[in-house]
């Protein structure tokens, strides 16, 4: 191996760590997400074709302030299409932030002064943030406001989002006046993608099932 070879070999490496750490950043709490990517398609989400075009795309949504909103019923693939995304764009080195708005909200909670400026900075701030389970959280005014705040500054930023929720369009665009300037601003800026398909927990969890009556009996699961 010649002088050049081992240095690419070395630029390489150090390149795949630099990802590997951008990549725990992403998630925060939710380390598991960092398995999902377009690799473990297998056909079961098709609306995983959006998510793929939008990576493909990445220049010209970013440049166009261009997101997705995944919404539909829970388990029917949206935060895996959502962090296929965010472990497509780190491997491309732009800067991801994934995370629900239920930890947003408990992160802000206990900070104060200079620490919160901060994490909202890095919110707001990020190549792409993705809101995963929009509308779950509790809908206090203290917690509308956090909302409120994160969602506007990244309105008023010119970046992109990409959010996930189980509530339906017809209960975005018709909150009341508290939550309608939360949902206007989503729904301005992310184009809505229907996952309607049968709940992949409910699949995984037969599955299981079936899996263990297998182990259990040292046969063939029962019908």
């Amino acid at each position: 191996m010649d002088r050049e070879e081992r240095l690419r070999e070395a630029m390489e490496r150090e390149k795949a760590n630099r990802i590997q750490q951008k990549r725990k950043r992403v998630f925060g709490s939710a380390q598991g997400l960092m398995a999902c990517t377009f690799d473990k398609d297998n056909g079961a989400v098709p609306q995983l074709a959006w998510a793929r075009q939008y990576v493909e795309h990445w220049p010209e949504m970013r440049r166009e302030n261009m997101g997705l909103l995944f919404w539909g019923p829970a388990g029917t693939g949206k935060t895996f299409a959502a962090a296929c995304i965010a472990n497509a764009l780190v491997d491309l080195e732009v800067g991801v932030r994934m995370i629900t708005l239920g930890e947003a909200l408990l992160n802000l909670f206990g900070m104060s002064g200079e620490e919160r400026i901060q994490y909202l900075e890095v919110l707001t701030t990020c190549g792409l943030l993705i809101l995963d389970d929009f509308g779950v959280e509790r809908r206090t005014p203290y917690a509308r406001e956090q909302v409120y705040e994160i969602v506007n500054r990244r309105y008023l930023s010119g970046r992109p989002m990409v959010v996930t929720t189980n509530l339906t369009l017809k209960e975005l665009k018709n909150a009341d006046r508290d939550d309608s300037r939360i949902h206007d601003r989503v729904l301005e800026r992310c184009v809505p993608v229907c996952f309607d398909g049968t709940s992949l927990r409910q699949e995984k969890t037969v599955e299981r099932v079936k899996r263990m009556q297998t182990l259990l009996t040292g046969g063939s699961p029962a019908d």
